[in-house]
């Protein structure tokens, strides 16, 4: 998207590249210079968010490092405020996960050495960043990797400078002490390393959930799925990284970054460590290319993978015929104890389907397939772009098998519908602490809002989910109790 060509000062606009919660971000033209750069333009001129983005400012002018994105201006023109930053010509991981993920062992060790490289700068500067997540780490086409947006970051001289009522950080990579509001330190950086670095190497989150009380709630039982179990060709080096820094208790966890750093680069080979760049900016170039080639109709939702790589690292280790057969035999028992599939039929095609709260698709046919799917619980969002209509539907998706779905939409404004299953079916189902066990799907007075729904069965583990419903959608849950 472009905007029309204009001067703020003496920069001139280029295009518009994004926008945030709190900022337009646009690509300029410093003339005197003959540098391209970005600007930051804050959108509300609250006292509170001003302060945050004079911070960043005044803390990202002082840095001098290669995985920190420089900061040139501070402007204030027309009753605007303006930040003018270094450009760089790439992706945010955000975007590089969702088309590359799982990425090479080397390749994600690569992105967050260069993420923790510019974490040890700032900590040895008593300076926390609080919100390491995907959309605030950029990686160049030429293989550099920076760190950005320290507006929540805190020192020993800003020591809290939070919006009132909201929360600092986001919640799917804060660390547990961040979630439940205690003191933090430099640990609390590293534990946001550890989930990057899970997600970046699966494709998924280790904590997630319907809502962010949910996502918080696992992250302070620390909860998560490992890592081998959705991508068994992680190396096991890279694993140990991953569950120390996800240590719930900080006396377990990397007491300082740099110890991290030491891991990340003993896993390393000292070839890709010395070209680095040259190796990152080749991986790069295939993002690009896999953005391009991203519209397939059959959606791979990137949640298990590893079977574009997997078992060929070791193939050369190994006699061609064992590597063959090895991989052979690999992919057959994975495929039948942990990948399922999903085939979506619609009324016609144009629909928005979204898998999982990931990156929504439009279809381009009325059978859409999708797959493979992890084994597990999965959450289908469809909705009708032309008569606004949802369907919301949570099933489990079982291994070796196709799951079909047939969405039934509603655009009146009508309490939710909502119909639950259960294995076995003759669990409690309560709903709110009401049992509501029987009743026909019709007969249940579901207002919109947050729910608690929790199946339970003698002999059987119960479970507990928070789901939010809005006004006229339907939602298919379906919930399978494991025995005790």
């Amino acid at each position: 998207m472009t905007v029309k060509t204009s001067q703020i000062g003496s920069y001139k606009l280029l295009g518009k590249l994004g926008e945030g919660g709190m900022a337009l971000i646009y690509k300029a033209l410093q003339p005197a210079l003959q540098r391209t750069v970005v600007l930051k333009k804050l959108k509300d001129p609250n006292r509170e968010i001003v302060n945050r983005f004079k911070q960043e400012a005044l803390l990202s002018a002082s840095f001098n490092h290669e995985n920190l994105a420089a900061i040139y201006d501070f402007l204030y023109i027309g009753k605007s405020y303006y930040l003018v930053m270094e450009y760089i010509d790439g992706e945010d991981l955000r975007t590089i996960i969702d088309s590359m993920a799982p990425m090479s062992a080397n390749a994600a060790a690569l992105i967050i050495l260069g993420i923790a490289r510019g974490l040890e700068y700032t900590h040895a500067r008593n300076i926390i960043h609080r919100d390491i997540k995907p959309s605030n780490i950029l990686v160049s086409y030429e293989g550099g990797v920076k760190l950005i947006d320290f507006g929540v970051a805190k020192n020993d001289v800003s020591t809290r400078l939070t919006l009132t009522g909201m929360i600092v950080g986001t919640p799917a990579y804060m660390a547990p002490e961040q979630a439940n509001g205690d003191a933090l330190t430099h640990q609390s950086d590293i534990f946001p390393l550890g989930i990057l670095l899970y997600e970046v190497l699966t494709g998924v989150k280790p904590f997630y959930g319907e809502n962010n009380t949910e996502i918080l709630a696992k992250i302070v039982q620390n909860k998560y799925t490992p890592p081998e179990q959705i991508n068994p060709e992680i190396p096991r080096a890279l694993r140990r990284i991953i569950k120390k820094a996800l240590y719930k208790e900080r006396s377990r966890r990397y007491q300082s970054v740099g110890e991290m750093i030491h891991d990340l680069e003993s896993f390393l080979p000292w070839q890709i460590r010395s070209r680095k760049k040259e190796f990152l900016s080749r991986f790069m170039q295939k993002t690009k290319k896999a953005k391009v080639n991203s519209t397939h109709e059959s959606i791979r939702v990137q949640q298990l993978i590893g079977l574009k790589s997997w078992p060929w690292r070791t193939a050369r280790y190994l006699t061609i015929a064992a590597a063959l057969f090895l991989a052979g035999l690999m992919f057959m028992q994975f495929k039948e104890h942990q990948i399922g599939y999903a085939q979506i039929n619609l009324p016609e095609k144009g629909y928005s389907i979204t898998i999982d709260d990931r990156k929504s698709y439009i279809s381009k046919a009325s059978m859409v397939n999708v797959g493979p799917l992890i084994r597990g619980m999965h959450r289908f969002e469809i909705k009708d772009l032309i008569k606004g209509g949802v369907n919301i539907n949570m099933a489990f998706i079982e291994s070796a098998d196709t799951l079909f779905i047939r969405p039934a939409f509603s655009q009146k404004e009508i309490n939710p519908q909502i119909i639950i299953k259960t294995e076995p079916a003759e669990a409690s189902v309560m709903i709110d602490g009401q049992n509501v066990t029987g009743i026909e799907p019709e007969k249940l007075n579901i207002v919109p809002g947050t729910h608690s729904i929790i199946i339970s069965h003698p002999g059987y583990n119960s479970t507990q989910t928070f789901v939010h419903m809005q006004s006229g959608q339907n939602y298919n849950l379906c919930f399978v109790l494991k025995k005790q």
